[in-house]
């Protein structure tokens, strides 16, 4: 005699078969059960978009060839003791590439000098990660088409060879 396909046990519909050895129970909300569970998940999913406030690291509104405007270092302990960098003939450029690649060169006292790296974007900082040295990350804003850069930095100024703790202040334009 051939084994049945399905074996009813009770007019709940419990039943067994080849594929479900186990005993089953199918109640007829289930089906509606299913529906309404995965139509919530569908929507928790659908609805769900990216509105993080998490830092963007996107550098791309700083991709291009920059040249600073404005090279001016502040002193921390005096205010009024500044002093303006590129009114004493520093020139300050800065190329950023889509990959976040960047070149950054100083030239006017002494021999020029060159830093290459990384730079990303993390929230209200822009991070400049050298081949060499260590990170450094500077506020930025943007205003029009320039881009100001904003940083805690060492300077000498009162050139007695012994630096005093400053800011530094870069107004970016375009090149």
């Amino acid at each position: 005699m051939a084994t049945p396909a399905f074996v009813f046990f009770s007019s709940r519909r419990t039943f067994m078969s080849v594929r479900h050895p186990f005993h089953t129970r199918v109640y007829a909300r289930n089906g509606s059960r299913l529906l309404v569970v995965t139509s919530l998940i569908l929507l928790g999913t659908i609805g769900c978009g990216d509105d993080s406030t998490e830092p963007q690291f996107d550098p791309s509104f700083m991709v291009g060839e920059w040249l600073a405007d404005s090279l001016v270092v502040t002193s921390e302990a005096n205010p009024a003791v500044f002093a303006d960098l590129t009114a004493l003939g520093a020139v300050y450029t800065l190329s950023v590439q889509p990959s976040g690649r960047y070149t950054a060169i100083l030239q006017g006292f002494g021999p020029s000098t060159s830093e290459f790296g990384n730079l990303t974007v993390d929230g209200a900082e822009v991070v400049f990660i050298p081949q060499v040295g260590a990170e450094s990350r500077e506020l930025w804003e943007q205003v029009g088409e320039s881009v100001i850069l904003q940083v805690d930095t060492q300077f000498d100024f009162d050139l007695d060879g012994m630096t005093e703790a400053g800011i530094l202040r870069r107004v970016l334009i375009p090149r």
